[in-house]
């Protein structure tokens, strides 16, 4: 369920260089909030401004040299709307990934994208948000209400993203800070997908897309709505052909979403998919079981999957302490 957007659009409007921080609180909960983060139409360069609405295309890519204080580095002229943009190969995957996750901190990017080389990740972010294509926000998290910079695309973005990458067959792309009592566990989700990807890669696999719970719960929710007032018999028929038709089951009366889903190719070249949940230190027992019933993984930090573990009784399955997990994951 949305929330109306005009007091983010606002902000982003006039959004300075630094945003203020916000207060994170424990829990996931609360309606989302679509941000609207459209630049205003500015003159582009002596060329861009030769071409009329009606001539230039919707994107064109054109070489382009640009050097910094840094680096320097080959960036490339992508149109967007009628207006023009800069940036380079690396800025682009970082893009993509953001908007796969809709969230990510900065600290993960430094380490899972840029090699713990904060330089580079400086001057691509500068660039980025100086187009307006990426908005960097410091939130307070965690138990200790410590500030964790995370970022998201911007309508604009997004929306190059996407125009970038229209052979990414069913990927969603996000913009905008939804939720921001979740950003700590959002962020964390990078995390655990990270752990599972490398596990994949490891077994000679490729991931090729992935899903996140809020794709999951349009998929599900919206058809059970219409079915909301069938007889109690054709509801439980309907809600098992809407489980089946997402891969999912039915548990006790519902169906388990998780946190991330990845779809991937394996060595041999057939399509697979592996459910992820990520354990937060207020669950318990029946809760993790449940998720396990319905064949997720369930990812915790050590002391979490200790835990649960010694308190599950289903089967042989057990929640899972991943070892990049361990010191970092819901340490926030």
């Amino acid at each position: 369920m949305s929330r109306s957007g005009s007091r983010d659009e606002r902000e982003q409007a006039n959004e300075a260089p630094e945003p203020g921080s916000l207060v994170l609180s424990q829990g996931r909960s609360g309606g989302a909030t679509s941000a609207s983060d459209e630049p205003k139409e500015q003159p582009g360069p002596r060329s861009d401004r030769q071409l009329t609405a009606e001539s230039r295309p919707l994107s064109i890519v054109v070489p382009a040299r640009e050097q910094t204080t840094a680096l320097i580095r080959s960036h490339d002229l992508v149109f967007v709307r009628n207006r023009g943009y800069r940036i380079s190969s690396a800025e682009r995957e970082m893009m993509t990934e953001i908007g796969k996750f809709r969230t990510i901190a900065v600290a993960d990017l430094a380490r899972h994208r840029y090699d713990n080389e904060p330089g580079k990740l400086r001057q691509d972010l500068l660039n980025l948000k100086a187009q307006k294509l990426v908005r960097q926000r410091r939130v307070m998290a965690g138990k200790g209400q410590e500030k964790l910079s995370v970022l998201v695309l911007t309508r604009t973005g997004k929306h190059l993203v996407q125009q970038e990458y229209r052979a990414a067959r069913g990927q969603t792309f996000y913009a905008g800070l939804v939720k921001p009592r979740e950003v700590a566990h959002d962020a964390a989700i990078y995390r655990m997908y990270q752990v599972e990807a490398a596990e994949i890669e490891k077994r000679g696999g490729s991931v090729k897309r992935i899903v996140l719970d809020y794709e999951l719960k349009k998929n599900v929710y919206k058809p059970l709505a219409k079915a909301r007032n069938l007889p109690p018999l054709e509801y439980a028929k309907r809600q098992a052909e809407v489980a089946a038709d997402n891969e999912l089951k039915v548990i006790d009366g519902k169906i388990p979403l998780p946190d991330l889903r990845i779809e991937y190719e394996t060595a041999e070249g057939d399509m697979a998919k592996v459910d992820l949940e990520l354990a937060t230190e207020h669950y318990h027992g029946a809760h993790a079981a449940g998720k396990l019933k319905a064949g997720f993984k369930v990812y915790a930090d050590r002391a979490s999957a200790s835990r649960l573990n010694a308190s599950l009784t289903y089967g042989h399955s057990s929640v899972y302490d991943g070892p990049e997990l361990t010191a970092a994951i819901l340490s926030l």
